[in-house]
Order: C-alpha cells, then sequence, then structure tokens
C-alpha cells in the first residue's frame, strides 16, 4: 500500500497548520488570559479590573481592605 502523502506536501500540511494554531492563539489569547485572570481572583480576595486591550486584565485588592 503505497502513500499519497509525499514528503512535500507533508511539510506543506504541517506548515499551513501550525500558521492556522499561531493565527488563532494570537487572536483568542488575550481573551483566555483575561478569563483565567479573572476567574482566580476571589482565590486572592481580589477584584478584577480590565485593562485597556484584551489580556491586560489584572486583579486589585480593593481599597480599604487593610485597613
Amino acid at each position: 500500500m503505497k502513500s499519497n502523502l509525499s514528503p512535500s506536501r507533508f511539510i506543506f500540511l504541517i506548515l499551513i497548520i501550525s500558521i492556522l494554531v499561531t493565527s488563532l492563539v494570537r487572536y483568542y489569547g488575550g481573551y483566555f488570559k483575561d478569563a483565567i485572570t479573572k476567574a482566580t481572583c476571589p482565590i486572592t480576595n481580589s477584584e478584577y479590573e480590565g485593562g485597556d486591550s484584551s489580556g491586560e486584565g489584572k486583579c486589585i485588592i480593593p481599597a480599604g481592605m487593610f485597613d
């Protein structure tokens, strides 16, 4: 049984998949980072504060929490 997938087609297929995955991570990476940050803020008794763009959100300690 001979395969129809030549080495050049195999490399081209891997290249296309790599470009697709990289593009998806660049586009949606900030949203994933914000979702993880937002989910972990309650662990440290902090509040989530969104950033100017996606991926820049952070946990802040509310004013007067340690007064």
